[in-house]
């Protein structure tokens, strides 16, 4: 079977979504193609900040956040080593919109963003074995072959896939390279609410650091 597409996107993850609606905003169809069978709900919460919540707003789904999500009022950074504690307050604008940052589940910020789509524009279960480029009518198209035998071709084709692009691989782009950070995070679910204030602290000491928001 062969397919043709304006646009494809590869990978469902925030990224490859967010694009997709950027594209329907401006009437461009596109096709997400999704290795995985379901949206992918690897990881537990991320922080958002204002410039964040400013590219939300613009793909018109940042109402269906912060409506569950509050923003943080405050936050300190301690110097473990010096016992120095510094206090950040998040800045509050007109209206008593807050611009402060807010932790989100990143299931429910897919969830959200794949709502404002059509809903063919995502292809499960959708892995290629080749990428090439080829002339149609003087214009340069990029093919995908599939493992299901389908053919799809496109004008424009995105990587959103990850740090292990293929995308990449085949753009020829530079391998990336480990940066020596790691991070842990954990999740806690309070269905009836926690009581504890919307704040944000944080400890370092010796090129470690240690988050702990009390926001969900």
């Amino acid at each position: 079977m062969e397919v043709v597409e304006d646009v494809v996107i590869i990978g469902a993850g925030i990224a490859g979504l967010a694009t997709a609606v950027a594209f329907k905003r401006v009437g461009v169809r596109s096709l997400i193609l999704e290795k995985s069978q379901t949206l992918r709900s690897t990881g537990a919460a991320l922080s958002l900040f204002p410039n964040a919540w400013l590219a939300l707003d613009a793909l018109g789904v940042s109402d269906k956040l912060t409506s569950i999500y509050p923003p943080f009022s405050k936050g300190t950074v301690t110097d473990v080593a010096t016992g120095a504690v510094q206090e950040i307050n998040f800045y509050t604008g007109k209206g008593g919109k807050a611009h402060g940052p807010r932790s989100v589940h990143r299931k429910i910020l897919l969830e959200a963003l794949a709502e404002e789509l059509p809903a063919d524009s995502i292809r499960f279960s959708s892995k290629f074995t080749a990428i090439e480029q080829q002339e149609l009518g003087g214009t340069s198209i990029v093919v995908l072959y599939l493992e299901d035998g389908t053919t799809i071709k496109s004008k424009v084709l995105v990587g959103c896939d990850g740090v292990n692009s293929v995308v990449a691989k085949w753009l020829g782009l530079s391998a990336p390279v480990h940066s020596g950070r790691a991070a842990v995070r954990g999740l806690a679910v309070f269905p009836q609410g926690h009581g504890f204030k919307q704040e944000v602290t944080r400890k370092h000491h010796s090129g470690r650091r240690r988050h702990a928001p009390n926001d969900i």
